[in-house]
């Protein structure tokens, strides 16, 4: 009796669908998803009317995640250009606020 038991454990396990591939994408999504963001970041810095301001970057989900205060409508709009504008950043929400 106990061996059709562990019989009938290892057939499910090996008919559950377990692969290491999905771990390997969400490995290589997260990692790809922290190169992004910390290339927008750099960006931000180094953009003339930004590089004071604390804006930050999240990526969720396949998204960047811009969050932060500034001082003007203009900025906001900056910022959202400049994450847009990297390679690799497919979809950008703006949660900028103005002071």
């Amino acid at each position: 009796m106990k061996k059709f038991y562990i019989l009938v454990i290892l057939g499910g396990l090996m008919f559950s669908g377990c692969s290491t591939d999905k771990v390997v994408q969400d490995t290589e999504d997260y990692a790809m998803g922290s190169f992004v963001t910390s290339k927008i970041k750099a960006k931000l810095v180094k953009t003339v009317g930004l590089e004071s301001f604390n804006i930050n970057v999240r990526t969720y989900d396949d998204q960047i995640i811009l969050t932060g205060v500034v001082d003007t409508q203009k900025q906001v709009y900056l910022a959202g250009s400049v994450a847009r504008s990297v390679n690799g950043a497919r979809r950008v929400r703006n949660h900028i606020t103005i002071k």
